[in-house]
């Protein structure tokens, strides 16, 4: 009952959704010196990186080297690089020199700003640290990847290098990086993502996903928002129906794999799902969420001691998802540890109570 409460009273991050063709949100955070700066004030003239990275991220400080890289050799071409910490809710004077401190070891000279509150790390549904978004002038999205995984970084790397200097895109990039979502589309899936934000317009955002997807059948966020949508509200087979919609055109999809996983999970298939939740992570091993999803699968089958160590993974990729905790905390729910299961939804509480 406590997990059914704790995903009611709140909406899913609507943001977690963001890709390629949708706008990101504007920005406006203190740098070290205490000055406030936004995206119209930092921006590159072609492309803008910015780098979500925490201390706590072992894989932070190799993405701040290799963008300090790019920094060094195309600030002067239309790149601007933008680090911006996401330690913690509260970050403290200690906590300030910490962050402080890495930078100046790491000898990064490119902008850097601190996210007190975690609003822009809210804003953008960071799903794991650290993950780069590249916007063009106009804060349209272009690229994103969380994580940091060798191929992805690959595939950064060739797309900012051949947007800065001009060159043609190889045959493989263009198709992983090539299409541009119907404008209208992206409008009214934006549109249904501005509904789910408030609970007196969230029923407009199906009709708005729905727009989305006839003006662009090939456009796949409105058809994962959608069917997260229905998943909330217990239209399993209306959830599934747009989960496949996204399978058909992208097989490797991680969040449709995981989303599907999920409901069959929910729903007895633990075999089904376990291949799902694998194949996910096998075409993108940065998608934190499989990893808890396929913990709770794993402690719900009885290997509670695998199911810790699938939520200790997530955990490293982003401690600040409270769902995690849910998860866990149902996990244990259902194996009768209720002072475990407590504590477990105690943690994610705080976390919701601290983005309010």
């Amino acid at each position: 009952m406590t997990f059914v409460l704790l995903q009611t009273s709140i909406s899913v991050p609507a943001l977690q959704t963001l890709g390629v063709g949708t706008e990101a949100p504007d920005f406006l955070l203190q740098n070290f010196s205490g000055t406030k700066q936004d995206f119209s004030a930092l921006k590159g003239s072609k492309l803008t990186i910015v780098l979500f990275w925490a201390t706590w991220s072992r894989q932070s400080e190799k993405a701040l080297k290799e963008m300090e890289k790019l920094h060094q050799k195309y600030s002067n071409q239309g790149l601007t690089v933008v680090g911006i910490n996401v330690e913690r809710q509260t970050i403290d004077a200690l906590a300030l020199k910490e962050i402080h401190g890495t930078i100046e070891r790491l000898k990064i000279s490119f902008p850097n700003l601190v996210d007190h509150g975690l609003v822009t790390f809210h804003d953008y549904g960071v799903i794991a640290v650290p993950t780069m978004v590249v916007l063009d002038h106009d804060r349209k999205i272009v690229f994103e990847m969380d994580g940091f995984p060798l191929a992805g970084t690959v595939d950064l790397l060739d797309f900012v290098t051949t947007t800065i200097e001009g060159k043609p895109a190889s045959r493989e990039l263009a198709q992983k990086t090539g299409y541009q979502p119907d404008k209208n589309a992206v409008r009214a899936f934006n549109m249904g993502v501005k509904a789910l934000g408030s609970q007196r317009t969230a029923q407009s955002a199906e009709m708005s996903f729905k727009k989305a997807i006839v003006a662009d059948p090939n456009f796949i966020l409105p058809y994962l928002s959608l069917g997260t949508y229905y998943k909330d509200r217990g239209e399993l087979a209306q959830a599934k129906e747009q989960f496949q919609h996204v399978l058909a055109r992208k097989p490797d999809n991680a969040a449709a794999l995981c989303k599907m996983g999920l409901i069959l999970t929910e729903e007895g298939s633990g075999t089904t799902a376990k291949a799902m939740f694998e194949k996910a992570l096998q075409a993108d091993e940065a998608y934190m969420p499989c990893y808890y999803y396929l913990g709770y699968l794993t402690g719900k089958e009885g290997d509670i001691t695998k199911a810790s160590e699938l939520f200790s993974k997530a955990e490293e990729m982003n401690p600040l998802d409270y769902q995690i905790n849910i998860y866990r905390g149902k996990m244990f729910e259902e194996h009768n540890k209720l002072e475990e299961a407590a504590t477990c939804y105690k943690n994610a509480l705080k976390h919701i109570l601290h983005r309010q």
